[in-house]
């Protein structure tokens, strides 16, 4: 009887919600998100990586951005809302569930910018990948392809993809689970020829299960001639990236009102 009545209830919801999605706040403020995940989304993300990240894409002239870790769009649908009209985010998710709860989202979000989702990882290698598969958890990663409960993916550089699609972000965030590292890796010519601004978080435990040093952080960065910023807005050196949960990539002299979080 408790299964029919919740089946009853999920029907009755997506009738009304389903098309024009659901209205929630987040930190006081109201959007529209997917109504398959509505019910499950924080009032609060008082975060400090989303607040350094609005900051750059708000006080960066930010026409492109990417959200490198998509998820089920609730980073990118924040973003849209403070965003100048006509800018556009480009968010990559590879998880199926996840993706498709984010396409859904991009769908029916009311914010400034257009977001377009991507059903890709984002690696040094273009091809296929192994990825956990735990429904829309936001900590699927990528794994051995003998790992139990993986399933194959697409994968893609930016390089590549900026190439294929004659685009380039101004700021963009990377936030997926260990793999940051190869992600750095597969954009070096965008970020070698361009001033993007890059936001990565930072997995310690996986990165070092996975034979990735400071010193590799540190050579990867100097190659491409890019400040490394803590999250106070003190420029650190290169190969400390992961004595910190999140930095910020730069060429350029960020403003001190970036790091007022």
């Amino acid at each position: 009887m408790v299964n029919l009545l919740r089946k009853l209830f999920r029907f009755s919801y997506y009738s009304v919600y389903g098309k024009s999605g659901k209205k929630i706040r987040i930190d006081n403020e109201e959007y529209t998100i997917s109504a398959h995940v509505s019910r499950g989304v924080s009032n609060t993300l008082n975060e400090t990586p989303l607040k350094l990240l609005t900051n750059l894409a708000t006080m960066v002239n930010t026409d492109v951005l990417f959200d490198i870790g998509g998820n089920i769009g609730v980073i990118s649908m924040i973003l849209a809302k403070k965003m100048k009209p006509g800018s556009v985010i480009y968010s990559f998710e590879p998880a199926p569930l996840s993706y498709k709860y984010l396409a859904d989202t991009a769908r029916v979000q009311k914010g400034n910018a257009r977001i377009v989702p991507v059903n890709n990882a984002v690696s040094n290698n273009n091809g296929k990948l192994y990825f956990t598969n735990d429904g829309n958890s936001c900590t699927n990663h990528i794994a051995a392809e003998n790992e139990a409960g993986t399933i194959s993916i697409d994968a893609i550089t930016i390089d590549v993809f900026c190439s294929k699609n004659l685009v380039i972000p101004q700021v963009m965030k990377i936030d997926i689970e260990g793999a940051e590292y190869w992600a750095l890796e597969g954009m070096q010519q965008v970020l070698k020829n361009n001033n993007c601004h890059v936001l990565v978080e930072i997995h310690e435990s996986y990165l070092r299960d996975n034979n990735i040093t400071g010193k590799m952080f540190g050579s990867l960065v100097d190659a491409i001639g890019y400040k490394v910023y803590n999250v106070k807005g003190a420029v650190i050196k290169s190969d400390e990236i992961m004595n910190n949960s999140c930095v910020i990539l730069a060429k350029d002299i960020l403003p001190a009102k970036v790091f007022e979080v």
